[in-house]
């Protein structure tokens, strides 16, 4: 009986080994992606959730390693989502189609330009790059800001 045990233990630490190991070969390293609970987030990203999203739910919390870069993806039963990096900044911030993000989290002088140009718009999407910031209205248009936050240019 002892004998089939250890078999058996032996067999099932063997299935894992492989589905782990096969689970690493698959993406080489590079991209790994884990679950995490939500307190495990940076703490400046706890900050903006509960600043900006203070009655939402969240769905789930994942921390990304992707070329040794860490990335933070958070997902909102109402269907929001909030990319951080590893500081707990945002990077991303969307919103369902047709749906607008909080007022407050463009910087002053992106909201002060979408005021005085498009009156009544509704942000959908705003992203941070190495460049500046992309902005997609809710109507489709999407607008390019360089890292001081001023207008450049319609992308088509």
């Amino acid at each position: 009986m002892k004998k089939k045990l250890k078999f058996v233990v032996l067999l099932l630490a063997s299935i894992m080994m492989t589905g782990t190991m096969s689970a690493c070969s698959d993406n080489d390293g590079k991209d790994i992606e884990t679950v995490i609970p939500e307190n495990k987030l940076p703490e400046a990203a706890k900050t903006f959730i509960s600043t900006y999203y203070p009655s939402a739910t969240v769905r789930s919390v994942k921390r990304e390693l992707d070329n040794g870069v860490v990335l933070y993806d958070v997902d909102f039963t109402n269907g929001h989502e909030i990319t951080f990096n590893s500081k707990g900044e945002w990077v991303e911030v969307d919103a369902p189609d047709g749906q607008s993000i909080p007022d407050g989290i463009l910087p002053e002088v992106i909201q002060s330009y979408l005021d005085t140009n498009y009156q009544g718009y509704g942000v959908n999407d705003v992203t941070k790059t190495g460049a500046g910031y992309e902005v997609e209205l809710v109507s489709g248009v999407d607008l390019l800001f360089d890292a001081q936050g001023d207008f450049i240019r319609i992308d088509r």
